[in-house]
């Protein structure tokens, strides 16, 4: 016995030293007090990885905008100088717009919107998942507290006996065995008293994480005044809560607009082996240095051509030509060219890339069906499962009341006949540890079924509260 107290006592060193320099955990400090809802909007607020969707929301819009300008009418305006011989005229503006591509633009916007709507249910998804994450973190601090207190009531009560010995020890009323069996007892309830704060404040520094706040400060949350009333179980059924929970969950949502988008890419792909009618327009205009026109005229002189048969000279008069280069606003007045013109381009053969890409697009359609197979089915066995372990959690809540409170009695009875010598220290030690064992075991039935409980109304559409 004295070499299993050495030990005791050695882990229990040990971990005081190791809690004490653990942060420390109140709630009743001066410090703010965390509510579940001020958690849970914090965390959605604040979350990086739901801003990383939000990014995406944004990334689908913008790709949805440059496909709906990709329907207008594209303009170039070109400007060219160069030095060369002869006369140029340079293009200025030109103007394109498809008549008929298979309405593969048309289905591209439509696509795109699909690519937007499952954008943000996923922004919706990241959002949910870190609420259930909090309320889950947030219940454990709950639950390991009630244990901490279990805990420290088993210490308190070891401590009073163990006094309590010591003084009849002193007085010769009982062997010193009895005495050393209740030490033994009060160190492993101290150890035990340990460990529960460690959880605590292990379950504590959880929420922070997910929070993304320092361990550092004072964090204390609000501890509600929880229930669990009589007859307490689900109204629904897992069916009818499955048939409300496809119709809202963002997750189903954006698989079904996934599909959609997939739709679209198909049509999209079709699209591409359709022929393709643009029209097409230019204005044009242009300036050349090398053009030029006459300034003025000056006669010269007279050059005899020849003599007509009836002996008369023939002369021509010649003349000199000042010339100037044609100022730049008359040539772009004078060199103004438009036309108008329509392309029809029929696709024969590309090396079946519109194959491919029609085969490739009618997988990702498949796929995209399974996938909203596969959430319907993930959505089914989550509730199924938790409405099973709902159930089964009250049943062992309301089995370890009775226990609880059959187990109390029993250790109050114990506990008057060990002050007076009808039971030794380890008949009272096993039947303090029974009821302690089953105080722990009504609590985690307790939160359990509050838990399960929880995501049955958060897939009903209620939000997650206390």
């Amino acid at each position: 016995m004295k070499s299993g107290r050495i030990k005791i006592n050695r882990i229990l060193g040990v971990a005081i030293g190791l809690l004490l320099f653990w942060p420390s955990i109140g709630y009743a400090q001066e410090s703010s007090t965390w509510t579940l809802k001020q958690c849970i909007d914090y965390a959605i607020e604040n979350n990086i990885q739901i801003k990383q969707t939000r990014l995406g929301v944004q990334m689908a819009a913008a790709n949805l905008v440059q496909s709906k300008a990709n329907l207008l009418p594209k303009v170039n305006a070109n400007a060219t100088h160069g030095y060369n011989f002869g006369r140029s005229v340079d293009p200025f503006t030109n103007d394109f717009v498809t008549l008929f591509g298979g309405m593969t633009n048309y289905n591209t916007v439509k696509q795109k919107e699909e690519d937007w709507q499952a954008a943000k249910y996923d922004s919706d998804k990241a959002s949910n998942d870190i609420m259930l994450a909090v309320a889950g973190s947030y219940l454990e601090i709950l639950f390991n507290r009630e244990l901490e207190e279990v805990a420290r009531n088993q210490v308190t009560l070891s401590k009073s006996q163990l006094e309590r010995m010591e003084k009849l020890v002193k007085a010769g009323s009982i062997p010193r065995g009895d005495l050393l069996e209740i030490e033994a007892q009060y160190s492993i309830d101290e150890l035990q008293y340990i460990e529960s704060k460690n959880r605590w404040a292990l379950s504590v520094l959880t929420l922070q994480q997910l929070l993304d706040l320092n361990p550092s400060r004072d964090f204390n949350i609000a501890v509600p005044e929880i229930v669990i009333p009589e007859g307490a179980n689900s109204e629904s059924t897992p069916g009818l809560i499955y048939d409300v929970a496809i119709d809202i969950m963002p997750e189903v949502k954006a698989a079904v607009h996934r599909l959609g988008s997939s739709e679209k890419g198909l049509a999209v792909a079709k699209g591409s082996l359709s022929p393709t009618l643009t029209i097409g327009g230019s204005y044009s205009t242009g300036y050349s240095s090398g053009r030029s026109r006459i300034l003025s005229t000056d006669f010269a002189d007279l050059y005899t051509l020849g003599v007509t048969s009836a002996g008369e000279v023939v002369l021509f008069p010649h003349y000199t030509y000042v010339y100037e280069t044609t100022p730049f606003s008359d040539q772009i007045k004078d060199n103004i060219n438009q036309s108008i013109g329509f392309n029809l381009s029929i696709p024969i053969f590309n090396g079946w890339q519109g194959r491919t890409s029609i085969q490739l697009a009618t997988i990702s359609l498949k796929n995209a069906e399974y996938e909203v197979q596969l959430e319907q089915q993930r959505i089914k066995e989550i509730i199924e499962r938790s409405y099973l372990d709902a159930a089964a959690a009250i049943k062992m809540f309301r089995a370890s009341q009775r226990t609880v409170a059959s187990l109390q009695e029993s250790f109050n009875y114990s506990q008057k006949k060990f002050d007076v010598g009808l039971i030794t220290a380890v008949e009272f030690n096993d039947s303090k540890n029974k009821l302690a064992k089953a105080s722990s075991e009504l609590l985690r039935a307790k939160y359990d079924y509050i838990y399960k409980m929880k995501i049955l109304e958060f897939y009903q559409g209620n939000s997650v509260a206390f």
